[in-house]
């Protein structure tokens, strides 16, 4: 009976099942049946994470789909959840920008760039010390959203799975990761007015 429990709990966080429930998400508060982008944003990130496993062990498709989800749960649209589907693939896999935007077109592209520009300049404000930090991160990470507000949300969405799945790192990069969440990630979340999601990263990190 457990291990038939186990096994059950287990396929549940399947790809495919998880792509099955983000599916039934974007049909809960999405008018359109067309599921059509989101399907093949999902075939072309399968295809290009294949060979990838998350420090967990499990696939890393896994991870776009969970950010998904978190998306989906914030009624996001379809473009916007395509993006996710895609973040880490220009800096991590063979797929390149050219061809985003030939399956996806140009707005996925722009949203998919400006995650992987934001991931930069988490960095280089993590290399500063904290009153800089302080006094530059916020205004820089917004000045990102001026053309389009979705890019933060997609960072802010990976963040947080990252933070739910953060057991499987070293306590060092642990610490770093808690740190930078809570000095850059939570303040933009808290001036976007995405108290739940704030308050969820915040108590991950403590």
């Amino acid at each position: 009976m457990l291990g038939g429990y186990a096994m059950e709990k287990t396929n549940e966080y399947t790809p495919d099942n998880l792509f099955q429930k983000l599916i039934r998400e974007i049909r809960s508060y999405h008018m359109s049946e067309d599921m059509t982008i989101i399907k093949k944003a999902y075939e072309v990130a399968s295809i290009a994470h294949a060979e990838q496993k998350r420090k967990s062990g499990e696939p890393y498709i896994i991870h776009p789909l969970q950010v998904g989800i978190i998306l989906a749960k914030l009624h996001l649209d379809k473009e916007t959840i395509a993006a996710a589907l895609l973040h880490d693939t220009i800096e991590d896999t063979e797929l390149r920008g050219e061809m985003i935007k030939e399956k996806f077109g140009g707005e996925v592209l722009f949203l998919v760039e400006g995650v992987t520009k934001l991931r930069k300049t988490i960095r280089v404000e993590m290399e500063k010390d904290k009153q800089q930090r302080k006094e530059a991160s916020l205004r820089k990470l917004l000045l990102a959203t001026v053309e389009d507000v979705r890019v933060v949300i997609i960072k802010l969405a990976d963040r947080l799975h990252n933070m739910r799945t953060l057991y499987v790192l070293s306590e060092a990069k642990q610490k770093r990761k808690a740190k930078e969440t809570l000095e850059i990630l939570t303040p933009v979340a808290h001036r976007l007015g995405m108290y739940k999601l704030k308050s969820e990263l915040e108590d991950l990190s403590l």
